[in-house]
């Protein structure tokens, strides 16, 4: 049977992808702002990462991006596995991501979801989508998520309905992972 949320994963979770995580988690993150780089987003407001575990993804957005201001959620705060530049300047919401989601932070220029809805439920999957187009409203949504055919319901990683979010956004960039191909990456940007 599937399980979800802390069920699933344990507070030592963060050890396994927070700064020491693996080699290749550092490639997924610097290849999430390579895409910024290439499609000419110039980030600086407001970023907000939704499941950011230890805020890996978000310290090489502020490392490259210095003049932006970084949040992050996840369901446990440990910033003790994350890097000095992120323990120094991010503002940090420890809380299930239905919760989080509930309380939209204003002007959000670039929100980031990588391999995370995939470990939501269908049902929590699809109200965390419809929170970010309906009342977070970011500038840009970078998504990294398991692809439809490679979805696997048991282990869980699932596949939500993600084209739900082109009635707000139009898709800007769209490519597999270079680090692994059964992912998806799309830059969305509001109409």
């Amino acid at each position: 049977m599937a399980r979800f949320d802390k069920q699933r994963f344990k507070p030592e979770y963060q050890k396994l992808v927070g700064w020491n995580a693996k080699e290749f988690l550092h490639e997924n993150s610097k290849e999430l702002v390579q895409i910024l780089i290439d499609n000419n987003v110039d980030v600086k407001g407001n970023v907000f990462e939704l499941g950011a575990g230890p805020g890996r993804n978000l310290h090489y957005i502020k490392e490259h991006f210095t003049d932006c201001t970084i949040y992050g959620s996840d369901q446990y705060r440990d910033l003790n596995q994350s890097s000095k530049l992120v323990r120094d300047t991010v503002t940090f919401y420890e809380g299930d991501s239905l919760d989080i989601i509930q309380e939209p932070i204003k002007d959000i220029q670039l929100f980031v979801v990588s391999d995370h809805l995939m470990h939501l439920d269908y049902e929590k999957g699809d109200k965390v989508i419809k929170a970010i187009q309906w009342n977070w409203k970011p500038e840009y949504i970078l998504l990294r998520e398991v692809k439809k055919e490679f979805e696997t319901p048991e282990h869980p990683r699932l596949y939500h309905q993600y084209h739900q979010l082109f009635t707000h956004y139009d898709k800007v960039y769209e490519t597999t992972s270079k680090q692994s191909h059964p992912y998806f990456i799309w830059l969305l940007k509001k109409k």
